[in-house]
C-alpha cells in the first residue's frame, strides 16, 4: 500500500478529478456535449460527455466552471461533472432549501417550511396544462391574492359567473 491506502497497482487512479471551464456546449442530441473546455495548462479537451441528474436537466453559460473525472487517469476518458456559473448562483441559500436559476435572474426557490417562491426577473411565467385545466389550491380559509400580496393596498373578491369568489381577492386601482 502507498499513498491514500491505495494498492500500488491502483495509483493511477489517484488525482483523476479536474478543474476546468466550458467555452461551448452542444445540447442538441440525446447526451450534452462539452465541444469545447479548457482544463490544464495547453490541455483543450473537446466532446466530452456531461453527465446530468434525472429530472434536471441545465445549458451552463460560457465560462461556468466544473469537474471533470478522467476515467483511468486518462484524458481521453472525460466525464463531465457539475458545471456553475460563479456570477450567477444564488448564494447565501438557508440549509434544507434549494434553488432553479438561470442567467438571466429568474429562479425558483423551494424555501422549505416557509414554502416556495417563483420569481421571473425577466421574461413571462407561464403555466401550461396539456388537458387546459389548471388548479391554484389555497390551503382551508386561506386566500389567493391577485396583483399583490394583500397587505400593499385595496383588495376584493373577484366576481365570477357564479358570483363572487370566496378565496381569490385582487387589488383594485
Amino acid at each position: 500500500m502507498h499513498g491514500f491506502g491505495y494498492p500500488e497497482n491502483q495509483h493511477s487512479t489517484i488525482g483523476t478529478l479536474r478543474r476546468a471551464r466550458v467555452k461551448e456546449i452542444d445540447d442538441s442530441g440525446t447526451q450534452q456535449i462539452l465541444k469545447r473546455i479548457t482544463g490544464l495548462k495547453n490541455d483543450y479537451p473537446e466532446d466530452v460527455y456531461r453527465a446530468q441528474s434525472f429530472g434536471v436537466s441545465s445549458h451552463p453559460p460560457k465560462d461556468s466552471e466544473g469537474i471533470f473525472l478522467a476515467l483511468g487517469g486518462r484524458s481521453d476518458r472525460l466525464i463531465g461533472l457539475g458545471f456553475e456559473h460563479k456570477d450567477h448562483r444564488p448564494k447565501s441559500s438557508p440549509a434544507g432549501t434549494a434553488v432553479l436559476y438561470d442567467d438571466k435572474g429568474n429562479v425558483i426557490f423551494s424555501k422549505g417550511s416557509d414554502g416556495i417562491r417563483v420569481n421571473a426577473k425577466t421574461g413571462e411565467v407561464e403555466i401550461h396544462s396539456q388537458d387546459k385545466k389548471v388548479w391554484i389550491k389555497p390551503g382551508d380559509g386561506k386566500m389567493v391574492f391577485l396583483g399583490g400580496d394583500g397587505e400593499d393596498g385595496v383588495y376584493d373578491f373577484v366576481m365570477t359567473a357564479s358570483g363572487p369568489s370566496i378565496n381569490v381577492k385582487a387589488k383594485i386601482g
